[in-house]
């Protein structure tokens, strides 16, 4: 069973057998400062990446279906999701979903499971940055810094070899840069090194905000 190929209900429906609870959690950490060996999951801490991994837990237990799916804030910045795994008694589907997730694009499929051996550093080059985090979609990768662009500081993603391929590792750059509220990276370079995949980018974004700055637009 794929995770893909779970389905979603605001309740366990007649014909399928509870296979129990599963839970995911994570704890969010984007502060602008520096910081070396972060996961990639705190960065992009959000109810969709916990959602992708309770479908992923419930399809390693045999589950076909996810109910009662509750979502909530807890102290120092940590977000837990649950739900009930379900399995169909004839072994086939019998409910559509009664709720599902978005499609997810580029980054924002990045599976939680190998996100959480990415590890993210951050060197910033400016004391203060603070902008609306974005899907890892919306980062643009560019070969130099756009015109009317600043550099914001220097960004690696880091896995061991086995552990994610190098796209995966590229993915996990744009999203931990887009969960920064950070718009474009720079000179994208992925190499492999001391049995480790590395991806490293200098993080950049206009000199004015433009959904705070009128001038800007």
């Amino acid at each position: 069973m794929e995770a893909s190929n779970v389905v979603w209900s605001e309740v366990v429906p007649a014909g399928y057998t509870s296979l129990g609870d599963v839970e995911a959690s994570c704890t969010s950490a984007r502060d602008w400062r520096p910081f070396h060996d972060a996961p990639a999951t705190g960065l992009f801490c959000d109810r969709p990446l916990l959602e992708r991994a309770l479908a992923e837990k419930a399809a390693r237990r045999g589950g076909t279906l996810l109910a009662l799916t509750r979502c909530g804030g807890q102290a120092a910045g940590v977000l837990t999701c649950s739900a009930v795994v379900a399995r169909s008694r004839s072994g086939v589907a019998r409910v559509a979903a009664s709720s599902s997730l978005v499609a997810a694009t580029d980054s924002d499929a990045l599976s939680p499971g190998v996100a959480s051996h990415i590890a993210i550093d951050l060197e910033p080059a400016v004391p203060r940055y603070a902008r609306r985090a974005r899907s890892g979609a919306d980062v643009q990768e560019r070969a130099f810094l756009p015109v009317g662009h600043v550099e914001l500081g220097i960004l690696r993603a880091r896995c061991d070899a086995g552990a994610c391929s190098a796209e995966q590792a590229r993915a996990g750059l744009r999203a931990a840069a887009g969960a920064l509220g950070v718009s474009d990276l720079v000179g994208v370079r992925c190499t492999p090194f001391d049995g480790e995949r590395t991806c490293v980018a200098a993080l950049a974004a206009t000199e004015r905000d433009p959904e705070t700055d009128a001038a800007a637009r």
